[in-house]
């Protein structure tokens, strides 16, 4: 074949130029479009990004208002239940007071010596004494406290049960086996004191000084008693 053979230096032609020309654009337009795509999920990742912070957002103000509602939902059964406690306690008081009936001794005699005993020899001749009449002859009556230990509400009616309260005590309260709780049936409200007379030991009062105008109206009785 000679060197001058007309295919040994062929020249591409009109239309392969149009081939690759279409070649060339086709590419670039495929890598535009792989562009415009990469940018278009970009762009997207970065909304769905903001959509998720927005939605953790969302749904923590969510959980917050869930428990806000819960909590108001909750008050408001406790303060329904504290008026309804309230409508049924009605006057109620944990502290009341009742009169309590005490010894004292009176003037002493000359019967009895310093500790107001009086001495004795018994039949075989063995010294002993007994307490003077003087010692500890006088009754007088005090308040007394007591407070409220329990309470329930039977059948609509609030009903307290009080104990007697002592100073003398820790604890205030006294023993079980010593002191009972009872229920406060009988309060006063202004009561001539000798229609309450006969069951004062089961008399309420809700003021102290009150209670002491009883005593001491109790106190009169006892030693009018004593007299007559």
């Amino acid at each position: 074949m000679s060197y001058y053979d007309e295919g040994y230096y062929y020249e591409p032609s009109e239309f392969d130029q149009q081939v690759d020309e279409f070649k060339e654009s086709l590419m670039k337009s495929v890598k535009d479009e792989h562009k415009a795509e990469i940018e278009r999920l970009r762009t997207e990742n970065a909304e769905l990004q903001e959509v998720k912070r927005n939605f953790e957002s969302i749904k923590r103000d969510y959980n917050q208002k869930v428990s806000e509602l819960g909590i108001q939902k909750n008050n408001m059964k406790n303060e329904v239940r504290r008026e309804r406690l309230l409508e049924l306690m009605g006057d109620f008081k944990a502290e009341l007071f009742s009169p309590r009936s005490n010894r004292k001794s009176g003037p002493k005699c000359n019967k009895c010596d310093d500790t107001r005993n009086i001495p004795f020899l018994s039949p075989s001749g063995r010294e002993m004494k007994e307490e003077c009449v003087c010692k500890n002859n006088i009754i007088f009556f005090e308040p007394q406290t007591s407070i409220c230990s329990s309470f329930a509400v039977r059948n609509g009616e609030f009903i307290a049960w009080y104990k007697s309260y002592s100073v003398d005590r820790a604890d205030g309260m006294e023993l079980e086996s010593l002191g009972v709780s009872g229920v406060a049936k009988f309060i006063w409200s202004g009561e001539r004191f000798e229609k309450i007379q006969e069951q004062y030991y089961n008399v309420f009062f809700e003021k102290i000084e009150e209670c002491q105008a009883y005593c001491d109206w109790l106190t009169e009785q006892q030693a009018n008693k004593v007299k007559s």
